[in-house]
C-alpha cells in the first residue's frame, strides 16, 4: 500500500470516528430522559422467574429477551424454555458445562431455536444428560434462524463500558428492546440497588441481568434491571443500578430482534479461508482451525486468521451465481489482539466494526447493507484501520461472507 493511500485511509478512519461521535451526541439529545419496559413485561404476562442454585443467569437473560421479543410480535407466543436453551447452547458450541457466555447462548438460539417452557420445563437441579423431545426440537426449529443480535459491548473485563455504549443501551431500551447485560457483581448485596461503585476486591465475575429501563434524572442516571431470582426478590423481581456502576463493571451487553421465519439463514455462504485472495498487504492471511475455541461456533470449525499491521488488508474475489438484491453480512471473530476494521464491498466502504474482545469468540453478524449484485465476480476487502486501546494488535479473523434475502 502506498504511503499517501495509507495516510488517507487513516485520516478517513479518524474523520469517521469524529462523525460517529457527532451522530452519538445528536442521538443522545433525541432520546427520552426516562424509559421503562416493566409495564410492557407485565402487559405481556412475563413476570421474572428464578434460576435457583444453577449457574445459568446468562441463559435466563437471553431467554427473557427472546420471550419479550416473540410475545411482543405475537401476544399468543408461549413462555420459553430456559432448559432448552441450556441444552441448545451446549449443542451449538460443543461445550460440556451448562453455564454459557452470551455468544454461546445466542449460537444455540439461532441454530436450534427455542421451544416453550411447557415442552421442556426448567428443573431445579442440573441434569447434564437431559435432552429435549423430538417434538420440542421440532417446535423450537420454528424459531431457529430468526434472531438478529445487536451487540453493544463484546465481553471484556479490562475495558469499561464506554459512554457511546451506554447511549447504545439507552437507545435500544427507548426503541422497546430490553438488553442482556453481564456484570461483575457485589460479593455482598443487601438490597436491590447497585448505586455506589464498590472497589474491585468487593465484586466478582459475575452475574447477568436484563436492563429494562433507564432514568437520567436519578442518582446521576440509573438503569432498571430484571433479575433471575424470581418475583419475591427486590421490587417484584426488579432492581436498579447506576450508570456509574454499569460504566465500571459491565462486561458485555446485547439485545435481540425477532425476524421473519428463515430471515437469518443465508442463501449463499462463502467461507473466507476457501475464497481466492485477490490482494493483500501488511497482512499474513492463513486458515486456522478453531479447535481450542469451541470450534462448532465457526463455520466448518475454521476461520481465516489475518495477522496484520495498521492499514493492512486482505481482499477476496467471490462469484454471485444469480443476479439480485441481497442483504450482505460478514461473520467475523473478536479477540484480545484484534483490530477495528473497515469492510468494503466492490470498492465502496460498507461497515466499520471493533473486533476487540477479552477472549476469542464469534463477533456476531456485521451488516454490510442491501445491495443489487450482478451475476459474476465481485470483491470484498477487510482493512485494519485502528485498534481499541485495550487491544494488543491489529489482527482480525474472518469466518464467512453471507448473502441473504433482502427485505421488501
Amino acid at each position: 500500500m502506498s504511503s499517501p493511500f495509507r495516510s488517507a485511509l487513516l485520516v478517513c478512519a479518524l474523520l469517521g470516528e469524529l462523525f460517529a461521535d457527532q451522530v452519538l451526541i445528536r442521538a443522545a439529545d433525541a432520546l427520552p430522559k426516562k424509559v421503562s419496559l416493566i409495564a410492557q413485561f407485565e402487559k405481556l404476562e412475563l413476570p421474572p422467574v428464578a434460576q435457583g442454585d444453577r449457574d445459568v443467569c446468562s441463559l435466563f437473560a437471553i431467554t427473557a429477551l427472546a420471550e419479550f421479543e416473540s410475545r411482543a410480535a405475537a401476544a399468543t407466543a408461549p413462555r420459553l424454555s430456559e432448559e432448552y436453551l441450556i441444552w441448545a447452547s451446549r449443542e451449538a458450541s460443543g461445550k460440556k458445562r451448562e453455564q454459557a457466555m452470551f455468544y454461546e447462548a445466542l449460537a444455540g438460539l439461532d441454530k436450534l431455536g427455542i421451544c416453550s417452557a411447557d415442552e421442556m420445563p426448567y428443573v431445579k437441579h442440573a441434569e447434564p444428560k437431559a435432552v429435549p423431545s423430538l417434538a420440542a426440537i421440532a417446535a423450537a426449529g420454528k424459531l431457529g434462524h430468526r434472531w438478529h443480535a445487536e451487540w453493544i459491548k463484546r465481553w471484556s473485563l479490562d475495558r469499561p463500558l464506554s459512554g457511546a455504549e451506554l447511549e447504545q443501551v439507552k437507545a435500544a431500551l427507548a426503541g422497546g428492546h430490553p438488553v442482556a447485560c453481564g456484570l461483575r457483581w457485589p460479593k455482598e448485596l443487601s438490597g436491590a440497588e447497585l448505586l455506589d461503585v464498590p472497589s474491585a476486591d468487593r465484586v466478582f465475575d459475575g452475574h447477568s441481568v436484563v436492563l429494562v429501563g433507564y432514568d437520567d434524572g436519578k442518582n446521576g442516571g440509573q438503569f432498571q434491571f430484571r433479575n433471575s431470582y424470581g418475583p419475591k426478590w427486590g421490587e417484584h423481581g426488579y432492581g436498579t443500578l447506576s450508570y456509574a456502576y454499569a460504566r465500571a463493571y459491565a462486561n458485555d451487553a446485547v439485545s435481540l430482534r425477532l425476524e421473519a421465519a428463515g430471515e437469518e439463514l443465508p442463501l449463499v455462504r462463502y467461507a473466507a479461508e476457501k475464497l481466492p485472495i485477490a490482494a493483500q498487504e501488511a497482512c499474513d492471511a492463513h486458515a486456522q482451525r478453531m479447535d481450542a475455541y469451541e470450534r462448532k461456533l465457526w463455520t466448518g470449525g475454521s476461520q481465516l486468521l489475518c495477522v496484520a499491521k495498521r492499514g493492512g488488508f486482505v481482499e477476496f474475489n467471490f462469484d454471485v451465481a444469480t443476479a439480485g438484491r441481497y442483504r450482505v453480512r460478514a461473520l467475523l471473530t473478536a479477540a484480545p489482539d484484534f483490530a477495528q476494521v473497515r469492510i468494503g464491498l466492490d470498492g465502496h466502504p460498507a461497515a466499520d466494526t471493533d473486533l476487540y474482545a477479552g477472549r476469542v469468540c464469534p463477533a456476531g453478524s456485521v451488516e454490510l447493507g442491501t445491495h443489487d449484485l450482478s451475476a459474476g465476480p465481485h470483491r470484498w476487502r477487510v482493512t485494519a484501520v485502528a485498534k481499541d486501546p485495550q487491544s494488543k494488535g491489529f489482527s482480525f479473523g474472518i469466518d464467512t461472507l453471507d448473502l441473504l434475502s433482502a427485505k421488501p
